[in-house]
């Protein structure tokens, strides 16, 4: 069902909803993980202000967080497949000829030096050097709307030349540096690739002035 279509009855909001659930479902692999995504879903809609383990999975009516911190962090699927599905969806919902795919980064405060690419890195969120992480971030947006279908962890060269601090934050040892334009040109070509319909490509002056990226496009 197409936004341009779509009714804004409560009915066609849940059918709607229920199709996307079974969608996402198709990427975990046991039944648990699917309830368990469902919920996690469900917990992203609601109006509860921080979207934590703990009080999404209070949302859901679950006494322990157990579950919805294992879908996370320790089960077993596949995150780009389910990348792939979400892109899909959003094609499907809000894809246009004169749509946009547009590329941005935003950093997240961390304490400590466990997190998986945490270093003292200028985050745009902080406004200043941080420690932190960064995402590099691809967004789709039409006269429809907007919505993320592709993301990338910034590994600073500290982390990707330190194998054994990989290892720890489970980083498999074939991934290597990369900067963020060099990110963003596999997401834009990934997206092209799977026909993503666009006119154009936003970026900000640190993805505008890469020659690689323009040349690319």
């Amino acid at each position: 069902m197409s936004v341009a279509s779509w009714s804004g009855s409560l009915l066609a909001w849940e059918q709607e909803l229920t199709a996307l659930k079974a969608r996402v479902g198709r990427v975990l692999p046991r039944r648990e993980l699917r309830e368990t995504g469902a919920d996690f879903l469900d917990g992203l809609l609601s109006g509860i202000e921080r979207k934590t383990g703990w009080l999404m999975a209070e949302q859901s009516g679950a006494e322990r967080p157990y579950r919805m911190q294992s879908l996370l962090g320790r089960s077993h699927w596949d995150a780009d497949r389910l990348r792939d599905e979400v892109r899909d969806y959003v094609v499907e919902a809000l894809g246009d000829e004169d749509g946009v795919l547009i590329v941005d980064e935003t950093g997240f405060v961390k304490k400590g030096d466990r997190s998986a690419g945490v270093a003292r890195q200028y985050s745009g969120t902080a406004g200043r050097i941080e420690n932190s992480q960064i995402g590099v971030f691809l967004a789709y947006a039409s006269r429809y709307g907007q919505a993320l279908v592709d993301r990338r962890l910034y590994l600073p060269e500290s982390w990707t030349k330190d194998r054994a601090r990989c290892a720890r934050a489970s980083i498999p040892e074939t991934v290597e540096f990369a900067t963020k334009p060099k990110m963003a040109r596999a997401m834009v070509a990934a997206a092209l690739d799977a026909g993503v319909p666009c006119a154009y490509v936003l970026g900000d002056a640190v993805y505008g002035a890469d020659s690689s990226l323009r040349r690319m496009l």
